[in-house]
């Protein structure tokens, strides 16, 4: 059984995956938490993975010298009504064993994060046929998918060495170094947002250039702009002070609405926010409070739910939804004089309804140790509660499928005492025996846009091309290339990042075998064919 006390030491241990938890955010100010964590238990990476074979890596092109704020709305609690028996807060609920998977069981494929290096990993329909994505010599800290094209985004490295990264047909590109953290992308693909901190001159233009908070790029590169500045703690004093730090949560469907979360870096150490949706049209922001650790848009674009889930110190439990056009806030479920109810992972979807995680747990015996295996659960507007599976899980991730069809979820368990996440399952919501994959990881996405990841303008290429030694240097768009060699069956040699004579070798085989023109350079035929191999 996994609790979230537990969790909570391993917080600091998985802060290279999660680089700040809500409840580390709570305990000292600094940036705010991200949603790409679903649940309150953060996960640790394991040594498995699923990786394609290479060939070995025998030698190198490096040379031998390397040349080579507006009134709070008003809320409209709703009592719920109970329609699920509690469930025993201390029993782990036994779940059926998964069957062998047969034929495609998934309904589209998946993009996770491998545990280990943070590199994208594409899981097929199957469950079982996992390919790498990017080949990066640094780990990754956290991506995102634009649903409607397919462009990739995600951060290598950490730090004042991070690096924010573009990846589609048209080739990838580095957009901006620096300490960029969250980065979120427009469903069209056009527009990064993300979180910088401690920026340096000349990084951004325009007024604010220089203050941390959420900033803005062009997926095809450019200058970057800001979206929201942090406020300045100059004066202000705490635990009274007010000075709000943001982090991007998202983009709606329409990209019309970008929704932000907002700590209070001079307040009191303690969690809950706000949460300011951004309306692209000009309008004024909408600011609504919060009070857990997840938030999310309805497919629909017109709402927001937040939930709060997992014992531990949220200012409150249950499910709200937000209008987002107003503010306005609405229990779908509220916690109780002599129960909490315990929610995560929620979203409303294609029906007009919220699916989520649930389980109730009596006021006598919660504490921070309670065990959190929540059930799948459908919430109607009216708050009742229908329980759509009898297995529980620990989880470390939810992924829901926008039909309500159900949701992969991350499994997260526990070995000597320590949390860490293992398998994907998709959960069919009609009942049906959970369906084990081969992924192991984290933050899966789903890989069915309306554009291949392998098509796209190749206008913007960056120039990759053999360098004599004397002027060769090293780029990590080389070490990608001979990732992806090396991937595909040839040998790159170790992917160092010089461009040689052994990486021009390999990529001349590749070009014969995929009968494409013999060229020196990564051409867009040759890039667009490694990226769909």
């Amino acid at each position: 059984m996994i609790s979230f006390r537990h969790s909570w030491r391993r917080a600091a241990w998985a802060a290279i995956l999660l680089p700040l938890t809500f409840v580390l955010a709570a305990c000292g100010g600094g940036t705010p938490p991200t949603t790409q964590s679903l649940t309150r238990a953060p996960v640790t990476p394991s040594a498995k993975t699923a990786q394609p074979s290479t060939a070995p890596a025998v030698a190198t092109d490096a040379p031998a010298v390397a040349t080579d704020t507006p009134a709070m709305p008003s809320r409209s609690p709703i009592s719920p009504t109970e329609t699920l028996a509690p469930q025993p807060p201390t029993t782990v609920a036994t779940h059926t064993a998964a069957p062998a998977i047969k034929n495609n069981p998934l309904p589209a494929p998946v993009y996770f994060s491998a545990v280990g290096t943070g590199q994208i990993m594409r899981m097929e329909r199957d469950g079982r046929t996992i390919s790498q994505i990017t080949f990066e010599s640094q780990m990754l800290l956290g991506f995102d998918v634009a649903v409607d094209v397919g462009t990739i985004t995600y951060v290598m490295g950490e730090g004042a060495n991070a690096t924010l990264v573009a990846l589609d047909g048209g080739g990838r590109r580095e957009l901006l170094s620096g300490r960029v953290s969250t980065p979120k992308i427009s469903p069209d693909g056009r527009t990064v947002v993300f979180r910088v901190d401690a920026p340096t001159p000349g990084q951004a233009a325009g007024a604010g250039a220089l203050s941390s908070g959420v900033w803005s790029i062009p997926s095809s590169g450019g200058r970057p702009s800001i979206v929201q500045a942090d406020d300045s703690l100059e004066g202000q004093g705490t635990p009274d002070g007010t000075a709000w730090s943001y982090t991007p949560v998202g983009y709606n469907k329409s990209g019309q609405r970008l929704l932000l979360w907002a700590y209070n870096t001079a307040g009191p150490g303690i969690p809950g926010g706000e949460l300011i949706v951004l309306n692209l049209s000009g309008t004024a922001p909408v600011r609504t409070s919060t009070c857990c650790e997840d938030a999310a848009w309805s497919v629909d674009g017109s709402a927001i739910t937040i939930s709060g889930g997992g014992p531990g110190p949220d200012q409150r439990y249950g499910l709200y939804r937000i209008d987002a056009a107003t503010g306005a806030e609405r229990a779908l479920i509220a916690q109780g004089d002599t129960s909490y109810p315990l929610v995560t992972g929620a979203r409303q979807l294609l029906d007009g309804e919220v699916y989520a995680f649930y389980q109730k747990v009596s006021g006598d015996v919660f504490s921070w140790d309670t065990p959190f295996t929540p059930q799948m659960v459908r919430v109607a507007a009216d708050g009742t509660i229908t329980r759509l599976r009898q297995d529980s899980y620990q989880l470390g991730g939810i992924l829901w499928r926008e039909d309500a069809s159900g949701a992969l979820i991350v499994r997260a368990g526990i070995t000597n005492g320590e949390a860490l996440t293992e398998t994907m399952l998709w959960l069919d919501a009609s009942g049906s025996a959970a369906v084990n994959t081969r992924a192991v990881g984290f933050f899966p996405r789903w890989a069915d846009s309306m554009r291949p990841l392998y098509e796209g303008d190749c206008t913007l290429l960056p120039e990759i091309a053999w360098q004599p030694p004397q002027t060769r240097a090293f780029s990590a768009g080389v070490a990608d290339l001979q990732g992806r060699l090396n991937a595909s069956g040839q040998s790159a040699g170790t992917p160092d990042g010089f461009f040689g004579d052994q990486t021009r070798t390999a990529l001349r085989m590749f070009q014969m075998g995929h009968e494409l023109p013999l060229n020196d350079s990564l051409n867009c035929a040759t890039w667009q064919a490694l990226l769909g191999r």
